[in-house]
């Protein structure tokens, strides 16, 4: 029981740190298109951390390559903050 509660305040502790640096990347991006995805993107990757199977959302107005960079660097984020951490507790 106990192993079962350290492993959900784990996962939860690399939510919020997940979602506090991805927030703060997102917000920097100057571009609103860029802006607009990559928060979606975000919304995206916190869904599948509270086990939400969403469809990846489409690039809008941001070009592909833009779309590439960001999601790489979420999904490196979102690996190293909640993935990681999980399979620490487990």
């Amino acid at each position: 029981m106990h192993r079962m509660n350290l492993q959900s305040a784990t996962q939860s502790e690399g939510f919020a740190v997940f979602t506090q640096t991805a927030e703060r990347y997102c917000l920097g991006l100057s571009n609103v298109a860029m802006r607009s995805y990559a928060l979606k993107y975000m919304t995206f990757l916190q869904a599948r951390a509270q086990g939400d199977d969403q469809e990846e959302p489409k690039n809008g107005r941001a070009s592909s390559f833009d779309c590439v960079l960001i999601r790489s660097y979420l999904t490196k984020l979102y690996r190293d903050t909640i993935d990681d951490r999980s399979h620490r507790a487990a």
